[in-house]
């Protein structure tokens, strides 16, 4: 069944594809507390996490927990469509689509009517620019590919771009948490019980209380001062006109609006080139203008990871090249400091950490976390990356000692990828330190093997942790998995093709002659560090 586009409501029609069991059916917003919507279907992995971001915010805008009370009531027995649908009634006329201008639409500048048109798919953050279209140069990601969106792929392609906006040339803003940032996630574990989208959801949402001690001004009120659609946008084409936290309502951070932009509903029938299905309505197109809302001061969003700095502004994590795995695990989940610097991890991850495991009371209650994002470079997308990784339920006193054992052994892992890479160099160059070239594909291997043993000694570290024997023992074992992991390696890749001469001496020399991989193994401080 497809949604009646006559009503382009976001909180109105069944326009979210919900996986039911193993059906894929069409929900309505209201319908998200229904037991048996396990997860979202979508056609794109950027799209998913978008939605989700959307759902945890209009919840924490609309149905706020008051307190512990209320959170653990809704966690217990969410909530039906009637009382979901009595929560979002105030906030229906900001979920219209395609409103006329002077009318709010959704994530869109309430009274642009000039400014440059584009096609629709330059909403699509991985879209080749218009540099690069007009200089031929789209070889991996080409041009023309979308032509047609239907609204509501239209509209989550908007929102989509709005909370992760990069940096889109003079005067066209990033988003609240700078361009490209990393979102994470609490999920449940995966029990019966917690298989449903309402568990994922309601445990990235914070209490009333907690929402007021975000950055902003909860005294403002106005519906504008949280959907800043609502309002005339704050503009920001001179200094002085940027938008700090006392200018917006706490739950902006959730609904922020860096890029003035309106879509261009045709009227047409189409196809829509994201899912493929039909629509009565197509968008080709949008209008856009520079010198949108410019966010600048202490925003720090809760679902995002930070590093802090004294007498500075926070900054938000981002995906880097290589993607995201257990060399990442400690600051996206623990707390961790540097010099002057403080990688903190997301506040849901923090409040789960300080009050929702004593509120679940269930010891073998073992959550996850779910990170994702682009890795950016400047304007360009270099690749859409997500991981799940494992969240401990540490008491605070256990924080510290995980900490600095995860630690070691994520530099031990390191340095022993560094001294594979340059012992293949030896082997496979006769001059290794002139030698170019991408060989990031080892990287990804060694984190790859090495991922599984990472984690299965960490979850029994901290269980041993009262027994330093246990953890000396547990140390060791991701010692030899490393040292193992390299030689497994090295034998692999050293006589491939990449040895440019087949040079067998030189290759017995690289792994086992002085200055080869043996040898820098045993005699490498990080690895020795295990033992300490």
């Amino acid at each position: 069944m497809k949604p009646k586009e006559s009503e382009m409501n976001l909180l109105k029609s069944p326009w979210i594809r919900a996986l039911v069991g193993e059906a894929v059916s069409p929900k309505a917003i209201i319908d998200i507390g229904d037991a048996s919507i396990e997860d979202i279907v979508t056609c794109r992995a950027d799209f998913r996490g978008a939605i989700y971001q959307l759902l945890i915010g209009l919840v924490q805008t609309a149905f706020a927990p008051k307190g512990r009370k209320e959170w653990l009531k809704y966690w217990r027995e969410p909530p039906g469509k009637e009382e979901l649908n009595e929560a979002f009634k105030p906030y229906r006329s900001a979920f219209e689509i395609d409103a006329p201008i002077g009318s709010p639409s959704f994530m869109q500048d309430l009274e642009l009517n000039e400014g440059e048109k584009k096609d629709i798919a330059a909403l699509l953050i991985e879209a080749p620019g218009g540099k690069t279209i007009k200089d031929n140069q789209d070889h991996f990601i080409k041009r023309g590919r979308v032509q047609n969106m239907s609204p509501w792929s239209a509209a989550l392609s908007l929102f989509t771009l709005q909370i992760n906006a990069p940096s889109g040339g003079v005067g066209h803003r990033v988003s609240l948490r700078g361009g490209g940032p990393l979102t994470t996630l609490i999920l449940p574990p995966e029990k019966e019980e917690y298989n449903t989208l309402w568990h994922r959801l309601w445990l990235n949402v914070l209490t009333q209380d907690e929402i007021d001690r975000l950055p902003g001004n909860p005294e403002l009120t106005e519906l504008e001062a949280i959907l800043p659609w609502m309002g005339k946008t704050r503009t920001s084409e001179k200094k002085g006109m940027e938008t700090y936290p006392e200018h917006a309502h706490p739950l902006q951070i959730f609904w922020s609006m860096p890029r003035r932009m309106r879509l261009h509903f045709s009227g047409e029938e189409g196809i829509c080139d994201l899912t493929g299905e039909p629509t009565d309505n197509a968008v080709h197109s949008f209008q856009t203008k520079n010198y949108g809302t410019n966010y600048s001061g202490n925003w720090v969003h809760p679902l995002t990871p930070y590093v802090f700095e004294p007498n500075k502004e926070p900054l938000s994590i981002k995906a880097q090249p290589g993607g995201l795995g257990y060399r990442h695990w400690l600051g996206l989940v623990v707390e961790g400091r540097k010099g002057k610097l403080t990688r903190s991890p997301a506040g849901v991850v923090q409040r789960y950490y300080k009050e929702r495991s004593q509120w679940i009371g269930d010891a073998e209650f073992h959550p996850r976390l779910w990170a994702f994002g682009y890795d950016m470079d400047n304007m360009k997308a270099r690749c859409w990356y997500e991981a799940i990784m494992p969240v401990f339920n540490l008491k605070p006193e256990q924080r510290d000692d995980i900490a600095d054992n995860a630690q070691k052994m994520i530099e031990a892992a390191a340095d022993t990828l560094k001294t594979l890479k340059i012992s293949l160099k030896k082997a496979w160059f006769k001059r290794p330190a002139d030698a170019k070239g991408d060989i990031s594909f080892i990287d990804a291997n060694f984190w790859s093997a090495t991922e599984p043993v990472f984690y299965s000694l960490l979850r029994d570290l901290v269980s041993n942790l009262e027994n330093e024997n246990s953890i000396d023992e547990l140390l060791g074992q991701w010692r030899n998995t490393l040292k193992q992991t390299a030689h497994k390696l090295f034998d692999q890749y050293a006589l491939s093709s990449l040895n440019e001469d087949g040079d067998l001496k030189r290759i017995v020399m690289a792994r086992e002659g002085k200055g080869g991989l043996q040898h820098y193994l045993n005699g490498s401080k990080a690895l020795k560090a295990l033992a300490a």
